[in-house]
């Protein structure tokens, strides 16, 4: 008995025409990625972007009223298509997963495919372009005619399609900057991960670069290696006023300690001075009941670290101290004249002239006594109409579970009735 099948590319398309098309694309990628050598697409900037995004929804629009009636159409804004072009993507992400997403220098396999640099890749640039196309039809085929009914439908796939194009058309716009900031000093000028720098419409003077640490640790070293001893849990303890622990296979008691110190003969004494450094007077008992005093610390820029001998093997050490909080008070100051009295801390970003200002980091050798702070800058300019499609992406979304749900309760209330 022989079974009816349907030719490849007779209509109506499927899913064998769906996988044919969206690997095609990738195919087409690829083989353009590696003639082109080592250099994929750079991103496009303002006004290029706008420009661009324009030409393609209005190529969307254009190409919707030539095949809206064909079978082409049925296709484009199908399951299938959609399908396809998604498992397509998830070749790419798979991909970026699984090999190291940092530039070579060497040429080979991954670097020739551009393997080492996905999301900047012919193929995957190719991939979302039709995967932002098969969406837009989706879009389309449920807004003509309108229903209400379908309105969730469309607001939560028009949401996805507004983010992934604003993603895209928009990361030549991101900027993210750094600038050095040094106590009583205004910087007006910021670099970036290549060491360019930039002039920017603000600048920022520190006043003041405040950290707070927590008490050193004590830890113990292995002479031989210059690790951590860490044959048992737990291998570092916190300092405290009055500690009495056992580390590892030794009790350790606490006799004196000074978070600012500098040593004297065979001593150390509180001082407040720069660089002076964390110290400690412990006690030390080995297995054997021998006893060990001494001092140490974790020392500074300018002083030296030290530690307690314990045998040919061990040392006990201090940790360098790991910081609580950090932040900085700065003027910042616009073109306009104004001047405005900030402080900056981590994760939480202060905007002005469209720059959004982030406390990133110090001078580490420094520690508390860095008159550095580094703050980062960042400039998205379309991080706003991301946020509109994300915004959209949760109405529909909620919308689609309500009227699910009421749909489901009237089905069950006709059930009854009956």
């Amino acid at each position: 008995m022989n079974k009816n099948t349907k030719a490849l590319w007779q209509s109506p398309w499927g899913y064998s025409e769906s996988f044919l098309l969206s690997f095609g694309f990738l195919f087409i990628g690829f083989a353009l990625e590696y003639t082109s050598g080592t250099s994929s697409f750079g991103a496009i900037v303002f006004p290029y972007n706008l420009i661009f995004g324009g030409i393609y929804i209005l190529q969307i629009v254009l190409v919707y009223f030539f095949i809206r009636n064909t079978a082409t159409f049925k296709f484009l804004s199908g399951i299938p298509a959609s399908i396809g072009a998604i498992v397509a993507l998830s070749v790419l992400v798979v991909i970026m997963g699984v090999t190291s997403q940092v530039p070579m220098q060497e040429k080979g396999f991954v670097n020739n495919f551009g393997l080492n640099r996905i999301t900047s890749s012919i193929p995957f640039l190719l991939i979302n372009f039709y995967l932002l196309f098969i969406l837009a039809m989706v879009v389309i085929r449920r807004l003509f005619p309108l229903k209400w009914s379908n309105w969730g439908f469309i607001c939560s796939h028009l949401g996805l399609w507004i983010t992934v194009f604003a993603a895209g058309i928009g990361s030549g716009d991101l900027q993210r900057l750094r600038m050095d900031l040094i106590e009583n000093r205004i910087e007006g000028r910021a670099y970036d991960a290549k060491g360019n720098y930039f002039e920017l419409p603000l600048a920022i003077k520190l006043n003041d670069f405040k950290i707070e640490e927590f008490r050193p640790k004590l830890a113990v070293v292995d002479n031989t290696t210059g690790t951590l001893y860490e044959a048992s849990k737990p291998s570092l303890i916190m300092i405290e006023d009055g500690l009495r622990c056992k580390l590892h296979d030794w009790k350790i008691e606490l006799e004196e300690f000074y978070v600012t110190s500098g040593r004297a003969g065979d001593r150390y004494y509180p001082i407040v001075d720069l660089g002076a450094a964390p110290a400690a007077k412990v006690k030390l008992v080995t297995p054997a009941k021998d006893t060990i005093t001494g001092w140490i610390s974790c020392g500074s820029f300018n002083r030296p670290h030290e530690s307690l001998k314990i045998d040919d093997r061990f040392s006990l050490l201090m940790t360098v101290p790991e910081p609580k909080r950090f932040s900085s008070e700065v003027s910042i100051f616009t073109p306009d004249g104004r001047k405005q009295e900030q402080t900056l801390e981590v994760n939480k970003s202060f905007t002005v002239n469209g720059w959004k200002i982030y406390q990133l980091s110090y001078d580490e050798k420094m520690g508390i006594y860095s008159s550095k702070s580094i703050v980062e800058m960042v400039k998205d300019p379309w991080q706003v109409y991301v946020y509109i499609g994300v915004f959209m992406m949760m109405i529909g979304a909620v919308y689609m579970f309500w009227r699910g749900n009421k749909v489901k309760n009237e089905e069950t209330i006709n059930v009854v009735s009956d």
